[in-house]
């Protein structure tokens, strides 16, 4: 007689992971993992007050789905357990989105658990990935470059999401239901060597059983110690980005300088938890990109930046910009001024124009002209290739490009740049510098005060 029910309420005991009185929606395939999930966590309704109730998704992929959910309903039926069953296409829905099927599949199967337990009133989802998923899950993504983090493998417990049988092996599984007289659904895709899943699964994991018949077991020790260690690393990782960063809602900007004093274990750990700050989360990105992203850091050009799946970095000067996408772009339009009043810019700020009988002093912001050397109408307008401006002792003038090179300006700040100029002649890059000359100066007569105004003052 098998003593897996017994070391399942064991393991539920020794986690606390389904606490008493918790509603659990299982989800349930069909196939056997999910089936000895279903009976196990029944079994142990009663005695660590549980209550279950099971889900079922179609995800219309095979002629033979139906015949799944039919078998799930029968299970549900004889155990008294509710169940909620949905059909979703996923290969129509991968094709609206241009993705693959099974993260399609994926998604949907996500979506409609979170649905269906909140719809119920379950407060956890119980998964059925076992000690075999798990040595695969290590496997693919090692294939597939991951570092320490993703090679932590899938959580016991995700809120909303549980994991009851990782401690167990598909084969003690299967062998308990046969022996219980429980029958299951065998899904064929199982078997298509065109999945890489498959191939770890049918190919690599007993080649290296040969080696060493615990190798699941092994692996999922790996994934429990690199799981203690990674959780070690995530507070000291997000106390440093506190420190050294600057996180807002959709950015972080991470200085060089922090990751370049960084140990190598610390200064990827700090772009991992840069780039998980502006995505939300890691996927589709491995060690490779977190190692672009510290050579951008390194690199000379005081400017460049790099795309990656879900994440924009740019460089801009000694601090890396991470964002989800590139920061937008606000160029000004050309306009003209043909006299004083408040014009709005582009970027929500507006300009404001004055003659005065007097100079009221320039400052951050404000620029002042002698009226009678500047007539209207002035013109507003974005800069351009050779635009030049006259600067206090330069001895003529200089070329735009280089001083917003010298000013260390973005690349989104120079394009952000506004320009005034009169008769063709640039009066004040606005906000950033002034032409040399035509100042205000006592006894000039009339002065015009050019004056921007923040979005906020703006509104006001």
């Amino acid at each position: 007689m098998s003593t897996l029910p017994r070391r399942f309420l064991r393991h539920l005991d020794a986690t606390g992971m389904l606490p008493a009185g918790s509603r659990v929606l299982a989800a349930v395939s069909g196939g056997a993992d999910s089936v000895a999930l279903l009976h196990l966590l029944h079994g142990a309704a009663a005695a660590r007050g549980l209550t279950v109730e099971a889900a079922h998704l179609d995800h219309a992929l095979r002629p033979d789905s139906p015949a799944d959910a039919a078998h799930v309903r029968d299970l549900c039926g004889a155990l008294g357990v509710p169940l909620t069953v949905a059909r979703i296409d996923v290969a129509a829905l991968a094709r609206s989105r241009g993705g693959g099927v099974e993260e399609a599949a994926r998604e949907a199967r996500r979506g409609f658990l979170r649905e269906t337990a909140l719809a119920r009133g379950c407060g956890w989802i119980a998964l059925g990935h076992q000690r075999d998923d798990q040595a695969e899950t290590f496997l693919l993504r090692l294939l597939r470059g991951a570092g320490t983090t993703g090679l932590t493998g899938m959580r016991p417990v995700d809120p909303p999401f549980v994991r009851p049988l990782l401690p167990f092996a598909r084969a003690e599984l299967a062998g308990w239901l046969a022996e219980a007289g429980i029958g299951w659904r065998e899904d064929a895709s199982n078997l298509d060597a065109a999945f890489v899943r498959n191939r770890v699964r049918h190919e690599l994991l007993p080649l290296l059983a040969s080696y060493n018949p615990a190798i699941g077991e092994r692996l999922n020790e790996l994934c429990r110690q690199l799981a203690d260690d990674e959780a070690d690393w995530s507070v000291r990782v997000a106390a440093e980005l506190a420190r050294v960063a600057e996180l807002g809602d959709d950015e972080c900007r991470l200085p060089c300088a922090a990751l370049g004093a960084a140990s190598p274990a610390l200064a990827g750990r700090l772009v991992r938890g840069a780039l998980k700050h502006v995505r939300g989360d890691l996927r589709r990105l491995d060690a490779g990109h977190v190692r672009a992203v510290l050579a951008l850091a390194a690199a000379s050009r005081p400017q460049a930046e790099l795309h990656l799946p879900g994440a924009w970095i740019g460089r801009r000067y000694g601090i890396l910009r991470l964002r989800r996408a590139p920061p937008p772009i606000v160029t000004q339009p050309p306009f003209l001024v043909d006299g004083p009043g408040s014009y709005p810019l582009a970027d929500g700020r507006l300009l404001q124009v004055r003659l005065l009988a007097a100079s009221a002093g320039e400052g951050a912001g404000v620029a002042e002209f002698c009226a009678g050397s500047v007539g209207f109408p002035l013109q507003v307008r974005a800069p351009r290739p050779g635009d030049r401006l006259r600067l206090p002792g330069a001895g003529g003038t200089r070329k735009l490009q280089d001083l917003f090179v010298d000013l260390k300006l973005t690349q989104e700040d120079r394009a952000a740049a506004v320009l005034v100029l009169a008769g063709g002649a640039l009066l004040w890059v606005a906000g950033i510098r002034r032409c040399a000359g035509l100042r205000s100066v006592a006894g000039c007569g009339t002065v015009l005060r050019l004056e921007l105004s923040a979005p906020s003052a703006a509104r006001g």
